[in-house]
């Protein structure tokens, strides 16, 4: 089954709601008219009944023939035709007009008792013929008789007029209704159609293009604010895509056009083992790197979707530190590098310790690859303000101010690195802010060209 559009949905249910107030307004205006006629009615037949008990009381010979008279009398008013009794005090009928004999109200002995008490009683009662008699009862104030007065109400034409005129109101006001509840929910939809028609023109290749935004302050405007920043964050996100995509191909390429041309050559003509043999170096050296790339992209995206799972222990960082600095003199002794570690304090966090180890790895593995011959690092671990301080500190060739912004990006590469760049796929940072952005803390740089690094990571102690 089709469903129904917004459009249609507004307009019923606004026809509906409208065309239900409408119809109880209406039959509340029918009750009101019908009872205000009645009203009428009652009074007018009271005072016939008073008019008629008073002429008895003046004129008992010639009240039959008045009787007679007024029985077939007419008013166009509000009755047509009328009916004359008159009863003992036990309800038995004493006289009746002969207009109407098929017509008769029966008391019993309690309406009697309260009539006579003084009680004007009124009921309306259907004949044989099928005709509505509305019927008043009233005392004689001088004997212990009753006086009826009946009448055959006239009143059917000018309700039907009534109800008739509602009716088509009603009808007209609904059919408004429905085509003016369509207008308006067209007038009031209209934005989102144009909403729809810029969204169907924003692709990948222009993802730049914003939803217009009125100046009308209402949930329409507000929708349209929210989807453009949703924009925002797609175009964002494709275009992080797109430049990862772009350096992870260039990275990868790399290593393995050099091993093509590498196994190239040496199939190229034959060759001693010597010359195979440091092929086969070169090539091994090169997955390596290509490994290593390969290792760092499926952290990043693994990090990026929010899928890598971070184990939370109580980790003491002094033991870390040191273990790291003890592989770092490792290192540093084929460069002449002297390490030393400072201050080193007894500090714990909570944390992943395999992440841990490769923060510090790729931070001492940077100093290492920027550190000149003869050169210096420095390790330290301090409690500052409850948060763990690990400062790196090298003598190294520094980074300028125009690379410094820059070289947390992903395969971000300084200018002014030099030959130690060589091998650094443009990775370790990236891992380096990830790790620490994922246990709360922050790292920050202080640096100078040809004068060092200093790298600062605070984590937050447990």
């Amino acid at each position: 089954m089709t469903s129904w559009t917004i459009r249609t949905k507004l307009t019923f249910w606004y026809t509906s709601i409208f065309g239900g107030t409408l119809v109880l307004f209406g039959l509340l205006t029918y009750l009101a008219f019908s009872y205000a006629n009645n009203k009428r009615i009652d009074v007018g037949l009271k005072e016939e009944a008073e008019g008629i008990a008073h002429y008895e009381r003046i004129s008992k010979n010639s009240f039959r023939k008045y009787v007679e008279r007024i029985s077939n009398e007419r008013d166009e008013e509000w009755a047509s035709g009328k009916y004359i009794a008159i009863l003992n005090h036990a309800g038995n009928l004493q006289f009746r007009s002969g207009n109407l004999k098929d017509a008769h109200l029966s008391l019993n002995s309690h309406q009697i008792k309260e009539i006579l008490s003084g009680k004007t009683y009124f009921k309306t009662v259907m004949t044989p013929k099928g005709r509505l008699l509305r019927i008043i009862t009233i005392p004689k104030k001088d004997t212990q008789q009753l006086i009826q007065i009946g009448i055959v109400v006239n009143n059917d034409s000018a309700l039907k007029i009534f109800l008739l005129a509602l009716t088509a109101l009603g009808c007209l006001a609904i059919i408004g209704s429905w085509f003016g509840g369509r207008f308006m929910a067209k007038k009031a939809l209209s934005p989102i159609d144009c909403m729809i028609k810029e969204l169907q023109q924003i692709e990948t290749e222009n993802l730049g293009k914003r939803l217009t935004i009125y100046p009308v302050k209402d949930e329409i405007s507000e929708l349209s604010g929210v989807i453009n920043e949703m924009l925002t964050r797609l175009e964002n996100s494709f275009n992080q895509v797109r430049q990862f995509t772009s350096d992870a191909s260039h990275e990868l390429r790399t290593p393995i056009a050099i091993m093509k041309a590498g196994i190239e050559v040496a199939l190229a003509r034959e060759r001693d083992i010597y010359n195979y043999q440091q092929v086969l170096a070169d090539t091994l050296e090169d997955l390596g790197r290509l490994s290593k790339i390969v290792e760092n992209l499926f952290i990043l995206a693994k990090a990026d979707v929010g899928r890598y799972e971070i184990h939370m222990v109580r980790i003491n960082l002094c033991p870390v530190i040191t273990d790291i600095a003890e592989q770092l003199k490792l290192i540093a002794e084929q460069k002449n590098i002297f390490v030393s570690m400072e201050k080193m304090e007894d500090v714990s966090i909570d944390g992943d310790e395999l992440l841990i180890r490769m923060l510090l790895l790729n931070l001492v593995d940077n100093a290492v690859k920027y550190t000149p011959l003869d050169g210096t690092i420095k390790l330290s671990l301090s409690k500052d303000k409850g948060c763990a301080k690990i400062v790196i500190k090298d003598n190294g060739i520094g980074i300028s101010q125009e690379d410094s912004p820059h070289i947390f990006d992903r395969f971000y590469k300084t200018s002014k690195a030099g030959m130690a760049n060589h091998t650094s796929n443009g990775l370790g940072l990236s891992i380096c802010q990830w790790i620490v952005k994922s246990h709360h803390g922050t790292i920050m740089v202080e640096s100078e060209l040809h004068k060092g690094s200093i790298f600062t990571v605070t984590l937050p102690t447990c």
